[in-house]
């Protein structure tokens, strides 16, 4: 019997509208009402899940939590509570906007601490793809982030639309600073730094361990390489069809639907309800 089941936002259990369908809904609060711990396992805040918990009918609901940040905090649902946090020191946070500065000036960059969003260089195209997400920020006046210095700092990234100069960014980063933080890269758009011990996967199974599940009574549904930990690490770890390839060549189960027709669904009635499509 699967206890918990960690679901990716963007581009899995959302559609392309940034939306939760009718049949993932109906079938998530099924399994909720079955005692199953539905936890919505994000890069981003958990504050830009709210309304999505509403949906789904946990909000603010004691005993019901998001993994946010790539796993770098828990969060009960009720009240708002965090309940594990693993973040980056700012010296490494600050190295990492300093090279995005001068290698990548363009570029949209994201500080992300515990309830706050601070951005440098917003453009029209991240606007427009944050805001449909619940997303909010606090626009940087200035390329300087020294006021956050003594701030718990859960992650930065970085938007870099083309997958080469994501992973040149990598390799300049780890040149400069060394193997000290973790990266993972989501949506087709962003580069993320998280604590070199977090991950969504950790993240996972840190809850559940809390919560006395087993790593093999966890299910983990995802899209993007920041998905891969926590595919990985689950009991089962399943693919939803619009994946990208490294997904897709990692998971137990590929969906035969996408986001935008009830992937998360149909996973969930597979293995949880044992119902063959």
């Amino acid at each position: 019997m699967y206890k918990l089941v960690a679901i990716d936002m963007d581009e899995t259990l959302l559609n392309d509208d940034a939306e939760i369908s009718p049949k993932n809904v109906s079938v998530l609060k099924k399994a909720i009402k079955d005692g199953v711990k539905v936890v919505l396992n994000t890069g981003r805040s958990y504050l830009s899940v709210q309304e999505n918990l509403k949906t789904l009918g946990i909000y603010q609901t004691k005993d019901q939590y998001v993994v946010s940040f790539n796993g770098g905090a828990i969060v009960e649902n009720k009240d708002l509570k965090v309940v594990h946090v693993e973040g980056l020191t700012f010296d490494i946070v600050k190295q990492l906007f300093d090279i995005s500065l001068r290698y990548y000036p363009e570029s949209c960059i994201h500080v992300y601490t515990l309830d706050e969003l601070y951005m440098w260089n917003v453009n029209q195209d991240e606007k427009d793809y944050l805001q449909p997400r619940g997303v909010e920020w606090t626009e940087l006046q200035e390329p300087n982030i020294d006021f956050l210095e003594d701030t718990p700092i859960t992650k930065i990234i970085i938007n870099v639309n083309d997958m080469d100069k994501r992973l040149a960014f990598n390799e300049i980063a780890r040149k400069e600073i060394g193997d000290k933080f973790k990266t993972t890269y989501s949506s087709g758009r962003y580069i993320e730094f998280n604590n070199i011990s977090t991950d969504k996967g950790t993240g996972m199974l840190k809850l559940a361990e809390m919560l006395g599940i087993k790593p093999e009574e966890t299910i983990a549904i995802g899209d993007n390489s920041n998905d891969l930990p926590m595919i990985e690490a689950a009991g089962v770890g399943v693919a939803v069809r619009n994946a990208n390839e490294q997904v897709l060549s990692k998971a137990d189960y590929i969906c035969k639907r996408d986001n935008n027709h009830d992937a998360v669904a149909e996973a969930v009635d597979k293995f949880v309800y044992n119902k063959i499509d």
